[in-house]
């Protein structure tokens, strides 16, 4: 008789990644539960040009709760919690949730990640809206506006000249108590005509949504149409330290083609795991996958044959 009380599959995130996840869960009737800290990428509310099917963009909000009305409609149940803790037991894997110990048979994480923002006030609000990280999904945006980039080492350097396929009118603003880039990058900046600057930004004007100026700490004042921050991010996976699951030195999860971990009925989808491309439409696909393998596993050892 099957445990009332051990989920299937528990999916840790409610992303593009958690949801393409938890429809195909759902699909395959396995008793699963979502966990949905709400703060994802897709809560920033800007719009995705760049996903199939939506001429105009859609948000993420709108993603997220189109994605949680068709698993709702396959029986997948959601619960918005944010997991402090995880372990194994004899039958799979313990999650708590609150006050809530959720047991699992198969575990899909697809927490994400968390963005680094700069820290000047109010800078938050402005994601999605000026305030932006990807140029993949976000370049298009720039094209012949003035262009502020955030940015500390070589990495960010490189990215920022491949804003020139969109525009000329690039400033890149260097806080040095985050890092610097070496001179032989600065240089290439400076071959490309792209100025840069080393301040730390204050805040940022913004009137009639727009932004009017970027002011310095030192009061200097730079003119801007949208800001990039390429400051980078930080896998959700600190959770998974205690379990024998293998991270890169980045902190992302490593896993194969067919999105399983080292760790057996353990799968992962998404920004957090080590695939390069970290984008909307390959999260879903990420989480079809995943899906699919821990289904896979669910079915009695007869029907793996």
């Amino acid at each position: 008789m099957a445990d009332k009380g051990l989920w299937e599959c528990v999916i840790v995130g409610a992303g593009p990644a958690g949801l393409s996840a938890a429809v195909y869960m759902g699909r395959f009737r396995r008793r699963t539960l979502v966990l949905d800290s709400g703060d994802g990428r897709w809560s920033y509310g800007q719009v995705n040009q760049n996903y199939l099917g939506f001429p105009a963009g859609v948000t993420g909000i709108r993603l997220h709760d189109l994605g949680r009305k068709q698993a709702e409609r396959f029986g997948v149940v959601f619960l918005d919690a944010e997991v402090t803790k995880v372990d194994q037991d004899g039958r799979g894997f313990r999650l708590q949730a609150g006050r809530r110990v959720h047991r699992a048979r198969t575990l899909i994480w697809a927490a994400g990640v968390r963005d680094r923002w700069p820290d000047f006030p109010r800078a938050r609000r402005l994601v999605g809206r000026h305030l932006f990280w990807c140029i993949v999904c976000d370049g298009w945006r720039t094209r012949d506006q003035r262009l502020l980039v955030l940015g500390n080492s070589d990495q960010c350097v490189g990215t920022t000249l491949q804003f020139l396929t969109y525009t000329r009118k690039i400033t890149y603003l260097c806080d040095r108590t985050q890092g610097r880039p070496s001179s032989p990058a600065r240089a290439k900046l400076a071959q490309a005509g792209i100025t840069y600057v080393e301040g730390r930004v204050r805040r940022v004007v913004v009137q009639k949504d727009c932004i009017r100026r970027v002011v310095l700490e030192d009061k200097r004042i730079l003119e801007a149409d949208i800001v990039f921050s390429l400051y980078g991010s930080t896998p959700r996976t600190e959770l998974l330290r205690g379990l024998p699951v293998a991270l890169e030195r980045n902190g992302h999860i490593r896993i194969d083609d067919k999105n399983r971990t080292s760790l057996a009925g353990f799968f992962a989808a998404g920004d957090c795991d080590s695939k390069h491309s970290h984008q909307v439409v390959t999260a879903a696909h990420e989480g079809a996958m995943a899906a699919q393998a821990a289904n896979h596993v669910l079915y009695p050892a007869l029907q793996r044959l």
